[in-house]
């Protein structure tokens, strides 16, 4: 097998969030899927993913591993990992159709059935980041049927915050979503790395009555010493490293044991393939996995698979309330039950993307 080239497609989701997916063609007619990260701008990406996708003409998308050493992981930069993600997914999705066979079955098999989701309503708010605001949408996905629920309210705020007084905002969303949801709810808190230590030991003492389920990079990824002092004092549980890339970037992170819970993303760190692979090196010192991605139905099908097959696994991000239509994307259609995905069993990502729908939403793109 051999692939012939590669199509772009970008969609328009809200004023905030394109999305943009990346199909392999092969000359054995099966096509592979990825999604791109939408983070960094979309012009450098493309041309990036185009030089890319220009070397993989004539070479076997099955052979994993080789193509991964084709583009040197060690060399590559934000958007060039970007980019290499968004193949990765696409590849397996290749493999596990050439072979009839879901992906997950090809990462050693399912560990579960179905996969717990968080609903992240951050991308719900439409720039209203109340209390009242962030309430309702939380209260909606319960409704919804979500058990967990993550919002990142300190947004919009000063970085370097050293005290709970300068994130008194923050903290009053957060206690509004409590009041709203109730006990039995888990309440996830994503902090931005918009703390110094002292500062997120303050907002994690000023919040400790609300019982959260972890305390989302609280201060920024270089501040080793601050993340071991906040894991040490705050007495809640540590997740973070979403921009952390390859197995490399998490390395010091799992070394200095400075998480309770890795966050890789499959649209950043390299794919499927590396995901799986830091979720491995994280559980061998007893760090379980909760991959980011706050983005369209394939990142969610990918770290779906990824996790499915990762016996350390503890939650899965869900990007809540953006658009109406997300569901009727792919077909079959997303199907969310209860807060979790049941695990699919057909060949590959196991989804499609659904023409109308994407031509419904269609931008063009340079």
């Amino acid at each position: 097998m051999k692939i012939t080239g590669i199509e772009i497609e970008t969609i328009h989701v809200t004023e905030r969030v394109d999305w943009t997916f990346v199909h392999i063609n092969t000359d054995k007619g099966i096509r592979g899927l990825g999604e791109l990260n939408p983070s960094v701008r979309r012009a450098d990406e493309l041309g990036v993913l185009r030089q890319m996708g220009e070397t993989l003409i004539g070479r076997d998308p099955r052979q994993i591993e080789k193509l991964h050493a084709l583009f040197d992981p060690a060399s590559l930069d934000r958007i060039g990992f970007r980019a290499l993600s968004a193949l990765d997914q696409a590849f397996w999705d290749i493999l596990g159709k050439s072979l009839d066979a879901p992906v997950h079955a090809l990462l050693g098999g399912a560990c579960r059935d179905e996969i717990r989701l968080y609903a992240n309503i951050n991308r719900a708010t439409r720039g209203d980041r109340s209390p009242e605001a962030f309430a309702r949408n939380a209260t909606a996905a319960v409704s919804d049927g979500f058990d967990a629920i993550k919002l990142a309210p300190f947004d919009g705020l000063a970085r370097g915050i050293d005290k709970a007084e300068d994130a008194a905002d923050g903290i009053a969303c957060m206690q509004a979503v409590r009041q709203a949801i109730g006990p039995n709810v888990d309440l996830l808190i994503d902090c931005h790395s918009h703390f110094t230590a002292k500062g997120a030991l303050a907002v994690a003492k000023a919040l400790a009555d609300l019982d959260l389920f972890w305390f989302e990079e609280p201060v920024p990824d270089e501040d080793i010493a601050g993340y071991l002092e906040v894991k040490a004092k705050s007495g809640l549980p540590i997740a973070g490293g979403e921009s952390r890339m390859h197995r490399r970037g998490f390395w010091q992170a799992c070394n200095d044991n400075i998480l309770d819970i890795a966050m890789p993303d499959v649209t950043i760190v390299g794919g499927i393939c590396e995901l799986k692979k830091v979720a491995a090196m994280a559980e061998a010192r007893g760090i379980r996995t909760a991959p980011h991605g706050p983005f369209g139905p394939v990142t969610t099908a990918s770290s779906v698979h990824a996790m499915a097959a990762h016996p350390a696994f503890a939650i899965l991000e869900y990007a809540w309330g953006e658009v109406p239509w997300r569901p009727t994307l792919t077909l079959p259609n997303e199907k969310i039950s209860n807060g979790r995905i049941t695990l699919p069993q057909t060949p590959g990502l196991g989804i499609e993307l659904d023409e109308k729908i994407v031509a419904a939403h269609r931008i063009a793109i340079t």
